[in-house]
């Protein structure tokens, strides 16, 4: 059933679980030219507010929203949005790795990477591994909406890289979710246990991330990390 628009004065119903009465599938989405969008973000303030941002607007047919990547991959496949808002930075699989996980088993999905800052090395990682578009947090209603139309119609929309010319190390999403960690002083079986793989598979992709930062050990690594804007500021 087709949503009926409310006025910008007045809130939009919503039903017991947060999601809005919705068309039932994407491809009536398309075809009527609206947009199914998912919001992934830890934090419920971030959602709700994204969600009351975008809501209004009559291009936006549907918002459901998720707080954390395995909670995403479940709605996809329930009902795969067009276009999915992914925050960079999340415990658990952060942004990189939701990339890796959601493209492959739905390609068709629209990625639009959200982060408080951004390294050259973080955009350039974002465009590698598929991400449709990679935007500040702070960006305005205009900003986002524009890139989420841009995105879904088959474009993609990318902040100004910040400035500088630091070369792009080539991490895969993994061994960024990875050098995060290491930056805590976890033990290979300790960052194990927190990304639920073995310590011999943390061992393999540690090898790799030292031979790409072109560095000898952890304490290296990080210090390079934080030289090239990867690791998280908070």
């Amino acid at each position: 059933m087709k949503k009926a628009r409310a006025p910008l004065s007045q809130p939009i119903p919503q039903s017991g679980d947060g999601r809005r009465a919705a068309k039932p599938s994407a491809v009536a989405m398309r075809d009527t030219g609206t947009i199914s969008l998912l919001i992934v973000d830890d934090h419920a303030v971030v959602r709700e507010g994204l969600d009351a941002m975008l809501g209004s607007d009559a291009r936006i047919a549907r918002i459901t929203t998720a707080a954390s990547v395995a909670a995403a991959m479940q709605q996809c496949a329930e009902a795969p949005p067009q276009v999915i808002l992914l925050d960079q930075r999340m415990p658990g699989s952060d942004g990189f790795s939701g990339l890796d996980l959601i493209l492959p088993r739905w390609p068709a999905i629209r990625i639009i990477m959200l982060s408080a800052s951004a390294s050259i090395a973080e955009v350039a990682l974002a465009r590698r591994n598929g991400a449709a578009g990679y935007l500040s947090k702070t960006a305005d209603r205009a900003t986002l909406l524009n890139a989420i139309v841009t995105v879904a119609a088959g474009g993609t929309c990318f902040a100004s890289e910040p400035g500088g010319s630091v070369d792009d190390p080539g991490l895969s999403g993994r061994e960024l979710e990875v050098l995060h960690h290491l930056g805590r002083g976890l033990s290979n079986d300790d960052l194990g246990i927190a990304l639920g793989v073995s310590g011999e598979t943390i061992k393999s992709h540690t090898k790799a991330i030292f031979s790409k930062l072109r560095v000898a050990g952890r304490a290296e690594a990080v210090a390079r990390a934080y030289e090239l804007g990867l690791m998280p500021s908070h």
